[in-house]
């Protein structure tokens, strides 16, 4: 696998950190833009881009707005959902000038699934989107202390808007895999702050994500952990139940913790991913 960096422009002309995994063999069947969980960067992504690129895809990802090499002068703010979908628009453009006439794939997870799936919804003829535990609602017996998105009230973030809340997610409900637990857990670039403005964008975007989900028309992989203690696993599969595409496939994965793509049975969730894309090619 070759590791590449390098900047694209972003929304307002910033110049934004991507990085990229190719295969060593240099034959590419498609490109696949990931986009991280909220409070990660897209160093979270390489274990999958390992397997991944070994079946023949390019797997681009940039940290997004407000997280590690992007994160500006405010650690955990984001300014709009909309700014991020920007974003992932002239990542998206900027890619299609190297994939050439090769489809584009839009993967997510948790926050970057319900980032790839207002995406999905509003560009129908997108290749196809694989969704991890996306955050369509936050899991509901988190502690009072933790619901930071349903805490938030709309009035604090008027008047403060940049004000920063701790947003500190228990790591040991991300993975039972101890190696990458260990990993999580000693990651000194992982964000644990939010802004009032990003907690309520995030729930204003989640909510908008259900209201819409009827205009889903590509063909999506939706994954769920069933032992999710970070999201609502009701939600996800709410939201499955009402798209409306035709080509649409849900895999809900007993057991496993929040992170699908890292948790120790991962084997089985990048075989499901590998068979999908297969037939979408």
């Amino acid at each position: 696998m070759i590791n590449e960096t390098g900047y694209f422009e972003g929304r307002e002309l910033k110049n934004l950190f991507y990085q990229s995994w190719l295969p060593d063999s240099g034959e590419i069947k498609a490109y696949i833009i990931g986009i991280h969980e909220w409070g990660t960067h897209s160093d979270r992504l390489k274990t999958l881009a390992d397997y991944l690129t070994e079946k023949g895809y390019a797997v681009y990802a940039f940290d997004l707005r407000g997280h590690w090499r992007n994160a500006g002068d405010m650690p955990g703010h984001i300014d709009s959902m909309d700014h991020i979908q920007k974003d992932t628009l002239l990542f998206m453009d900027f890619i299609r000038n190297i994939a050439k006439d090769r489809s584009i794939f839009l993967m997510g997870h948790s926050f970057g699934g319900l980032v790839s799936l207002i995406f999905a919804i509003n560009h129908p003829a997108l290749a196809g989107v694989l969704v991890s535990s996306p955050l369509l609602g936050m899991y509901l017996k988190l502690s009072m202390g933790k619901k930071v998105i349903k805490s938030i009230s709309k009035t604090l973030a008027k008047l403060s808007p940049n004000k920063i809340l701790d947003n500190i997610i228990d790591q040991n409900q991300l993975t039972s895999d101890l190696k990458i637990l260990r990993q999580h857990i000693a990651d000194k670039n992982k964000i644990e702050v939010i802004s009032t403005k990003s907690a309520t964008e995030i729930d204003k975007s989640s909510k908008w994500a259900m209201e819409n989900v009827s205009k889903l028309l590509c063909p999506i992989l939706l994954m769920q952990a069933g032992a999710d203690k970070i999201v609502d696993k009701h939600k996800t599969k709410q939201f499955f139940e009402q798209i409306r595409s035709k080509d649409k496939t849900y895999r809900e994965y007993d057991g496993f913790l929040h992170e699908l793509w890292n948790e120790k049975g991962r084997a089985q969730v990048y075989q499901d991913m590998f068979v999908w894309l297969e037939k979408h090619l």
